[in-house]
């Protein structure tokens, strides 16, 4: 059977093999009364372009809310506000990924620069996340307690379009609420701006390649969209603050609804001898069968346990188990959330995060064998899986990442600043060629075993300890965290020519 590649190799040596774009707006068929779900049709012509755009407008419910001051988080904006995403080709699931948000935060926007990120990201999502290093520290008090150190790295309150109130009081506006680059969310849609998210971004299937829809034309495409309910979330209320550093600045569930939801879709229309050579490939013996990444959704918890002292060491271990069975995996990922708490430690990213733990350790059972000769402990060792999951590295501070006790210990990032170990994300890559190649046969086959996922921590309790004469305040890790892992694995779908003229598919992992 001929590679997509080969399908798609013409030459455009005559107007006949000039590919053609159509665009056009495309409205649900189909939406809820509470306007979270929307469903829309999409036509069988040409290919699903990854660059077709999700647009709505984010509505605050009520005149109360809108004068509140309610924003989209400045991390990754109103990506956090899409909550499930399903693609459907007849009575056949293509994908359907839960907590969708949180994954194009990891497998997209962390990777790009800073620059692309906040300048190119922020035209769409309407995020806008500046850190800044501390230069000179005179004047600035954490509104915790404790001074700002030379050389500390926190979240920039005058470029970010929030000032969360975490060290600087002294400034003019009094250490209240700025907006100068973040939108406001008013409960009048003529009056916010419209955002938009490009869906190869939120379907795993459109990453690597472009859907080839004129194979499916005897079946109805539909595209499931659920946005995000609980508005605390992902979105700001900045009233919350009252100049006071403790509070979590979460809106109230309900408080934010979705107006205006539609697609901006191209339609990609290659030349008449491409989509020829596709039919003709369903017509061979085996027919033709199409790979994606599939990407699953399976959320766990770990109990609360005691902390750990310097007196008694207390280790809590658990093991989560993944059915997997008869699949070709590419990566496991672990993102897990401790509970919020009086400390407002979830200000700045609300629920968009995935917490470090000091110490922590983490092993992987794959069909009955151990992956790492012994667990791995160090966040260097958590870092380098994590890049080769990735393909690269994640475009964020050190900080972001690092939650270890040196790292706490230095302070780099002080807990105050409420970026510390704030997005610490464990992975397992399971392809055989890193971060990349092709996804069949590229990742490792699962047998009849489940997978085990061996996950150790030794919490510390909310600590307060002295810089420079200053108290500050140290995050709890004993509570219970909410755990979800993102399981990527092969899809195929497999397209047959039948006598009558017709197609038939069938969806199933390899």
């Amino acid at each position: 059977m001929a590679s997509l590649a080969e399908l798609t190799n013409y030459t455009a040596t005559s107007p006949d093999n000039v590919m053609d774009v159509r665009t056009e707006f495309l409205e649900p068929l189909h939406s809820t009364g509470n306007t979270y779900k929307h469903t829309f049709r999409i036509d069988t012509m040409g290919f699903l372009d990854k660059n077709t755009l999700l647009c709505f407008k984010p509505v605050a419910k009520d005149g109360t809310v809108s004068a509140a001051g309610v924003r989209a988080n400045t991390f990754n904006g109103v990506l956090g506000g899409v909550k499930r995403v399903r693609l459907l080709f007849g009575d056949f699931e293509i994908q359907d990924l839960d907590s969708v948000g949180m994954w194009a935060t990891l497998n997209h926007l962390l990777k790009m620069r800073p620059d692309s990120r906040l300048k190119k990201m922020g035209h769409y999502l309407a995020n806008q996340l500046h850190t800044q290093v501390l230069q000179d520290t005179t004047a600035t008090i954490s509104a915790q307690g404790g001074l700002g150190q030379t050389g500390q790295i926190y979240p920039n309150n005058t470029t970010s379009g929030i000032n969360y109130g975490l060290f600087d009081n002294s400034a003019a506006d009094g250490g209240g609420n700025v907006a100068i680059n973040s939108f406001k969310i008013t409960n009048n849609a003529d009056d916010n701006i419209k955002v938009a998210i490009p869906l190869g971004m939120l379907v795993p299937a459109l990453e690597e390649r472009n859907i080839p829809l004129f194979l499916f034309t005897d079946y109805k495409v539909f595209l499931e969209v659920e946005f995000e309910s609980r508005t605390s979330e992902w979105c700001n209320k900045v009233s919350n603050n009252a100049y006071n550093a403790n509070a979590n600045l979460a809106a109230t569930d309900g408080d934010v609804k979705f107006e205006e939801v539609e697609l901006l879709i191209d339609y990609l229309i290659f030349p008449s001898k491409v989509q020829e050579d596709y039919r003709a490939e369903t017509q061979r013996e085996g027919g033709l069968t199409l790979d994606f990444m599939n990407v699953s959704s399976v959320d766990k918890t770990i109990p609360a346990t005691t902390a750990n002292t310097a007196g008694q060491k207390n280790t809590q271990q658990i093991e989560h188990r993944i059915n997997a069975v008869d699949s070709e995996l590419h990566y496991i990922q672990q993102i897990k959330k401790l509970p919020a708490s009086a400390n407002g430690w979830n200000r700045v990213l609300l629920d968009q995060r995935s917490d470090g733990i000091t110490r922590q350790t983490i092993q992987y059972n794959i069909n009955g064998v151990n992956v790492y000769p012994e667990p791995l402990f160090s966040p260097l060792q958590h870092y380098n899986q994590l890049t080769y999951n990735l393909g690269q590295d994640l475009q964020l501070d050190k900080p972001f990442f690092c939650k270890d006790v040196n790292t706490c210990s230095s302070l780099l990032s002080p807990p105050s600043g409420q970026l510390l170990g704030k997005f610490n994300v464990l992975a397992l890559d399971l392809d055989k060629q890193h971060g990349g190649g092709e996804i069949r046969g590229n990742g490792t086959m699962i047998g009849n075993y489940p997978i085990r996922v061996i996950y150790e921590r030794s919490p510390v309790a909310q600590t307060t300890s002295e810089v420079s004469g200053n108290p500050v305040i140290c995050e709890a890790e004993i509570g219970v965290m909410d755990v979800n892992y993102f399981v990527g694995q092969t899809r195929l779908v497999n397209v047959m020519s039948q006598p009558n003229g017709g197609m038939m598919i069938n969806v199933s992992n390899l």
